[in-house]
């Protein structure tokens, strides 16, 4: 009993700081905090006027659907790619078990990055449409991570195809531009669901879950375990890049 207690103890250290690193690089990357995080708040600041009929939460879920998508694309899914080809994967975590620990302490890094990033939209956003409200925040941020992880679903999915970083960084851009390009339509359509290019969106069926149009708690749990599952297949099958390959 005290070999599995210490043995989970050591586990958990080991989860907590490798959680640290992996979130202070990511908040040491100027880029990333530009587009994920400043970025969202200008352009909501920008062209959400104070007078607007619509509710904080209506015109706000294209935004957090973004941060969200962002965050799981070049966040969460690229870094894997990334460390794949860079012969981290081979050189350090080559073992199940220390991949194991890499990917729980890679899924929790993430979710306080997440969660930063759309707490600080909300702060900075939310005096625009009134006073803060703890009620509102959190069912926002249920609303939010259940948009992200539908969307570390789809990334997981890219990062196991076999693929270098430079065609994934090419695919990650264009799903965002063709996201956007077909979010910004579908906004300016009033979230018209019968318009081709909004149904085929991902942004979309986010806003969805922020409008309520989509069961939240359904939704929640039917994408916490796709995400667990696959981060799951993820851990079993990790891809190593072929290259780096000591047999």
């Amino acid at each position: 009993m005290n070999l599995i207690s210490n043995h989970f103890i050591r586990s958990a250290k080991k989860i907590t700081t490798i959680t640290k690193i992996l979130t202070t690089e990511h908040l040491r990357e100027p880029t990333s905090l530009l587009w994920s995080a400043l970025a969202p708040c200008i352009l909501f600041i920008i062209t959400q006027p104070t007078h607007a009929a619509s509710t904080y939460t209506a015109s706000a879920a294209w935004f957090y659907s973004y941060i969200s998508a962002t965050l799981a694309f070049f966040g969460f899914s690229f870094y894997l790619i990334g460390r794949r080809e860079s012969g981290f994967t081979r050189s350090f975590i080559y073992q199940h078990s220390a991949i194991k620990l890499f990917l729980t302490a890679h899924t929790l890094s993430y979710f306080l990055l997440s969660s930063l990033y759309a707490t600080l939209f909300y702060l900075l956003t939310k005096p625009l449409r009134g006073h803060y409200s703890l009620p509102e925040y959190l069912y926002l941020m249920a609303c939010f991570y259940t948009s992200y992880l539908m969307f570390t679903c789809i990334g997981l999915g890219i990062a196991a195809l076999p693929i270098k970083f430079s065609t994934a960084s090419t695919l990650f851009s264009l799903m965002s531009f063709l996201m956007l390009v077909s979010g910004y339509t579908g906004a300016t359509l009033g979230h018209d669901a019968s318009h081709t290019l909004t149904l085929i969106n991902p942004l979309f069926l986010s806003a969805q879950i922020f409008h309520g149009e989509m069961p939240l708690l359904n939704s929640f749990l039917i994408a916490l375990s796709v995400s667990a599952a696959s981060t799951y297949l993820t851990g079993r099958y990790f891809r190593i890049q072929p290259i780096w390959s000591r047999y």
